[in-house]
């Protein structure tokens, strides 16, 4: 499974999104300008026993300059980024500017082929305050950072945005860069694989061998430098390009093993390193997926053991949650699929598993899983878990797929040096899927490398020596990248600095309140917190509201009320708040300039959940 934060639903997010653009409709004139989502509260002042990046108790947080670095020298021949409107502005959160980088293929050859890496920024920051740029990567591998800003706009707090822009971009090989696309469909082909099925194994070799065979030319020759190594170094680049002399930069999941790339190569051009969900440094990948298989397995007992204890959970209606789930995998088994709200598609068991997985990312899209598996187990409906299997995949509007799939594949092959056989990879998937009692036939469906070529630089991480102190997150109750591993990584790296968040879901910064104060002051002021210092998630957070009290319930009760008040809205149904398609169709209809939008809006205003 995929460790990125793309695959995590960003439940909240797209609430607080949908809620501001509501917003536009109470307001007229001027004031329509200045609404934008929020992002969470400003932290207050850090205390504590919080010393400086420097080993001193005072900071300016500015940057200072560096005599480089051995991973590459791009400040010979720094390219201009010549910043433009995006093309598509982030559902209308903020004004998003984009520009295209070209960096050499081989950083070795400065002076041969070169590809093109998309950038995206907010122009964020305020006055004389401004710090520079925070670089943000979403994980994956494969993940686009140009698409994430709309999250990090509402995400990250407000006393990181006053001083920094916000800067994404999508690494070599993904999105909307030179890209490794061979445009796979993915409708209905999440495929399970169970222990002994031969029949099954050489089908799934056979689609690996088409896959790759419809793959360009191009994206085959592009594959070898797709490693990690190679986008650290474009991030340099970057980072030149942007002005900034230091690094200020925030990783999310594999974004950590970027971070953690870059503080190798170029320790002395870090100001400040933020890897949140970490990645362990250990390369046996065997070990490391069946860490992960267990991780997701814990996730699920958590979830389980939280809606078993909460009788606001619907699913306490139908029995103990893990009997629930295992009843509809034999249910879906046996029946083959169940039907699903748009035309021509149904959940598949492999979409029902990956459906569940996809909600583990975060605590905020539990109350979501509840009400997918209770319509699919009272109904056998399956609208909902295929939203979210479709949000793991990187499914678009237009019923395509973004590349996120096949670039992650290829990323992770290009750091790996090993081509195993083919009985190797079932063998390996074998021992990953014998790690997990509720994700095993998930596991046990991969080809690895099979057929890749060789790659042109392996991820081999390093210690980061001479670097200023790292920031290393750790959440207890991460599936995607287990809390252990960043213990395993902040002990690697020389400058390592841990800091653990009790709670539930994949990385903390942006989703659980209380890392927020100690991220921003490390951030901002380089103050770091003691190493192992810790903090808890909202103990008196539910993630089962009763009926009718979650946000997405108060958000639909809102439409209704739109609908009841003259404004012609469809019914909206919690598939199609998290069902990218469906939404972008609501809000094409939420035109402040249409005569009944307003007068709708101000009878149901009280009825708009306070985002």
């Amino acid at each position: 499974m995929a460790g990125g934060r793309t695959s995590r639903l960003a439940g909240r997010a797209l609430l607080v999104a949908v809620g501001a653009l509501l917003a536009t409709g109470c307001a007229s004139g001027d004031d329509v300008a200045e609404i934008s989502a929020a992002p969470r509260p400003e932290a207050g002042p850090t205390s504590g026993d919080a010393t400086t990046a420097d080993g001193g108790s005072d900071t300016t947080g500015e940057t200072g300059g560096t005599d480089g670095a051995t991973g590459s020298e791009p400040d010979a021949a720094v390219p201009e980024l010549e910043w433009a409107a995006c093309e598509e502005q982030i559902e209308q959160l903020a004004a998003t500017e984009c520009a295209t980088l070209p960096v050499p293929l081989d950083h070795a050859d400065p002076a041969g082929p070169t590809i093109d890496i998309a950038v995206a920024r907010i122009d964020s920051a305020r006055g004389d305050d401004q710090i520079g740029s925070l670089v943000l990567n979403p994980g994956g591998p494969g993940g686009s950072g140009v698409d994430f800003l709309a999250t990090a706009a509402v995400t990250i707090p407000t006393a990181v945005q006053e001083r920094f822009d916000l800067v994404s971009f999508d690494p070599r090989g993904v999105g909307a860069s030179t890209a490794f696309d061979c445009d796979l469909q993915l409708d209905d082909e999440v495929t399970l694989l169970a222990e002994g099925d031969d029949a099954g194994w050489e089908a799934l070799l056979a689609d690996g061998d088409e896959l790759l065979a419809r793959c360009p030319a191009d994206a085959i020759e592009l594959m070898p430098w797709l490693g990690t190594n190679n986008a650290a170094r474009d991030m340099d680049v970057l980072r030149a390009a942007l002005g900034d002399d230091l690094l200020t930069y925030v990783g999310f999941s594999y974004g950590t093993q970027l971070g953690t790339a870059y503080a190798n190569l170029f320790p002395d051009r870090v100001r400040a390193l933020v890897l949140d969900g970490a990645v362990t440094p250990s390369t046996d990948s065997v070990t490391v997926d069946a860490q992960q298989a267990a991780g997701f397995d814990r996730a699920l007992q958590n979830f389980a053991s939280a809606c078993d204890a909460d009788r606001d959970c619907l699913l306490t209606e139908l029995g103990p949650t893990l009997e629930v789930i295992e009843g509809l995998r034999l249910e879906i088994a046996d029946v083959g699929s169940f039907p699903v709200d748009e035309e021509g598609r149904v959940l598949t068991p492999g979409e029902l598993s990956l459906g569940i997985a996809a909600a583990l990312y975060s605590e905020d899209a539990w109350s979501f899983l509840v009400q997918a598996l209770y319509v699919a187990d009272t109904e056998q409906d399956g609208s909902i878990l295929q939203v979210l299997a479709d949000s793991y995949l990187g499914r678009q509007p237009d019923g395509s797929y973004d590349n996120q799939t096949e670039a992650n594949g290829a990323i992770r092959c290009a750091d790996d040096p090993d081509r195993p056989s083919a009985d190797e990879v079932r063998a390996d998937a074998d021992q990953v899927a014998a790690a997990s009692e509720y994700f095993d036939d998930f596991l046990r469906a991969s080809t690895g490398c099979l057929g890749f070529p060789d790659t042109a630089e392996p991820y081999v991480p390093g210690p980061a020596a001479g670097a200023p102190p790292i920031l290393v997150v750790g959440t207890t109750g991460d599936p995607a990248t287990p809390y252990e591993w960043a213990v395993e990584l902040a002990g690697f790296l020389d400058s390592g600095v841990l800091f653990s968040v009790e709670g539930e879901g994949h990385t903390a910064y942006g989703s659980i309140d209380c890392a927020a104060e100690v991220i921003d002051a490390y951030l901002v002021d380089l103050e770091v917190p003691e190493d192992g210092a810790s903090c808890a998630d909202d103990a008196e957070r539910d993630p089962f509201p009763a009926a009718g009290d979650s946000e997405a319930d108060q958000l639909i009760a809102f439409f209704d009320c739109l609908r009841e008040n003259g404004f012609d809205i469809p019914e909206v149904t919690v598939a199609d708040l998290l069902d990218d398609a469906k939404l972008g169709e609501i809000l094409d209809l939420l035109d402040p300039n249409d005569p009944d939008f307003q007068p709708a809006v101000l009878a149901c205003q009280d009825s708009l959940p306070a985002f």
